[in-house]
């Protein structure tokens, strides 16, 4: 990594101490801005590298760049008010309908982390609900105006259970503000999961927690941790900001590490934990509470300064399973994905209650087009680049 790397992870953090200070503002003279400014945005930190430079006072920093910091600030602002009216919004519809809501990531977490919104980037709001009170939720949402993709029929009634079954989210746009996305929540890992005793585990730990006077829940700061780190290895760290959630996570609130440890081993997520917990302390310096797992990241991560690429459908599918502790957990992993349908393999055919079975089979065809498209996409996008080198190379033809 460059010094200006370096700077850039201590100018990505809430908790900016004296300290952390005094070793910025002396890699600040080697920087280089262009390179911090496309990685702070790629990272999704730019509104605290902002305002610590800010509190520094803005040392060796170009003109350009404090004008370009600053400009993203305010759009970031903007976007975090809009999205926590839309949560409040949300939120005032799911308690009219005795929906019980814990809201995820997003406006609550900025506010809880940061004690201001605006200082983490977010690009939606999602809600998590118990997977009881979906289709109360569904239908609540629904009757005050929040509508699915203008290209997708919504959820009838008779499809929530397929819902259900094979999906663990669903997105609906707002009304007010217009434009917005809310994803509907019941499960916090695609498949991962073996059984329902996570979420058990989850939602009886849940407490009241009131977001700008609307009813709603939180978890403790162990399952905190536990949701913080199953959302990162979900998309393998490729974003610095949700290393920075859990790194202020464990700066700011005392955690049970070793109740963190016994859930993640009952749960099946010791692996996720643990890689989670030393990336963070890889990066950050983060301090691991005591009793939680924390291993070196390991070789085939792709950490911060690198953003990992788009994996394809295959090579998507299979990447959790290294994540899963034992063969046998891996296998049942592979199983719920390959051949359990989801709404859309439902959609896709119509099929009566005697054929039913026939959807397992059609959803691994679907994922072996959805593949090959991928495939295809990649052939394309590098045979521009083959056939400049071969010319480059004199191979190339006449």
């Amino acid at each position: 990594m460059t010094p200006g790397d370096d700077l850039l992870l201590l100018l990505a953090r809430g908790t900016f101490t004296a300290d952390v200070g005094r070793h910025a503002r002396a890699l600040a003279a080697g920087a280089s801005w262009p390179r911090l400014l496309a990685l702070a945005d790629a990272h999704g930190v730019s509104p605290l590298v902002a305002r610590n430079l800010e509190s520094l006072g803005w040392p060796c920093v170009p003109p350009s760049a404090r004008e370009a910091l600053e400009a993203r600030r305010r759009i970031n602002a903007a976007r975090a008010l809009r999205l926590g009216r839309a949560l409040a919004r949300a939120l005032d519809e799911l308690g009219a309908a005795a929906v019980p809501v814990i809201p995820l990531k997003g406006p609550a977490l900025a506010e809880a982390l940061f004690g201001d919104a605006a200082l983490r980037e977010f690009s939606d709001v999602d809600i998590l609900v118990p997977r009881a009170s979906v289709a109360r939720a569904c239908a609540a949402l629904a009757a005050a105006g929040y509508a699915r993709d203008a290209r997708e029929e919504p959820v009838a009634p008779g499809e929530v259970d397929w819902l259900l079954e094979g999906n663990i989210e669903y997105g609906f746009i707002s009304p007010d503000p217009p434009g917005c996305l809310v994803e509907l929540h019941w499960d916090i890992a695609w498949r991962w999961c073996p059984g329902p005793d996570a979420l058990a585990d989850l939602w009886a730990d849940a407490r009241p927690r009131a977001f700008r006077g609307r009813e709603a829940q939180a978890v403790g700061p162990e399952w905190d941790l536990l949701y913080l780190a199953v959302h990162a290895a979900r998309h393998r760290w490729g974003r610095l900001k949700w290393l920075v959630d859990v790194h202020e996570l464990c700066a700011r609130r005392e955690i049970d590490g070793a109740a963190v440890g016994d859930k993640a081993r009952r749960f099946g997520l010791g692996a996720v934990v643990a890689i989670t917990l030393g990336a963070c302390r890889a990066l950050l310096g983060t301090p691991v509470p005591p009793g939680a797992p924390a291993v070196a990241p390991p070789p085939w991560l792709d950490l911060f300064p690198a953003t990992p690429g788009a994996l394809g459908v295959w090579r998507g599918v299979l990447y959790p399973a290294r994540l899963l502790e034992g063969p046998s957990a891996g296998l049942r992993y592979l199983a719920r994905v390959l051949l359990r349908p989801t709404l859309a393999e439902r959609r896709l055919v119509r099929l009566p209650a005697t054929l039913r079975p026939l959807y397992s089979p059609l959803r691994v065809l679907r994922l072996g087009l959805r593949g090959g498209r991928d495939a295809l996409r990649l052939c394309a996008r590098n045979a521009p680049r083959a056939g400049a080198g071969r010319q480059r190379e004199g191979l190339g033809a006449p």
